[in-house]
């Protein structure tokens, strides 16, 4: 003869947590001006070919860009640009006690702040030549800008002629009559 049992089991409490991790990396590039003209003027003609590329202006003075998620910002000096990329994410456990909860959360924080720290340079890492060459062609416009008000300053301009050499490196060549 069999005899039935039931078995009762407490149910779990569980307990939940939660908690947002981020990690962030950043780079600065020196904004190497040429002085051809004086430097305030330099810094106003790259902020000014900046500024028709897309850049923001702040309050602060500094100008801003995204580039995908990473921001770049001009200081306001004009001297560095500096990329930043910020990855966030939610982390959540769930456990039987507040203990076991805090435990699992802090060992679930430490991973995932590893795997954002190489998630932010990897996208710090591939906006870097988007932000260059964009910094790169707004420095040659200024350049060219800047040689012809030279140029002005020289004389009378003849003529003006861009090209690019054999390298394709952009050539420029002023006439300049000289009173």
């Amino acid at each position: 003869m069999s005899r039935g049992y039931r078995v009762r089991l407490p149910e779990p409490t569980w307990r939940n947590s939660t908690t947002r991790v981020s990690s962030s990396d950043a780079m600065a590039m020196d904004v190497g001006l040429l002085e051809i003209l004086p430097e305030a003027a330099m810094a106003s003609l790259l902020r000014e070919r900046l500024a028709e590329d897309g850049w923001s202006k702040g309050q602060d003075g500094a100008m801003r860009r995204s580039f995908g998620a990473v921001e770049a910002e001009l200081s306001a000096d004009g001297r560095t640009i500096t990329a930043r990329a910020t990855v966030a994410k939610d982390v959540k456990v769930r456990a039987t006690s507040e203990a076991e909860a805090a435990e699992r959360l802090a060992r679930a924080s430490r991973t995932a702040e590893g795997q954002l720290s190489r998630a932010a340079a990897e996208q710090l890492g591939a906006a870097e030549a988007d932000i260059r060459a964009a910094l790169q062609a707004a420095l040659q416009k200024v350049y060219v800008e800047a040689l012809q008000r030279k140029a002005a300053s020289l004389g009378q301009i003849e003529s003006v002629h861009e090209g690019r050499g054999a390298d394709g490196e952009l050539e420029l060549t002023i006439k300049v009559r000289v009173p």
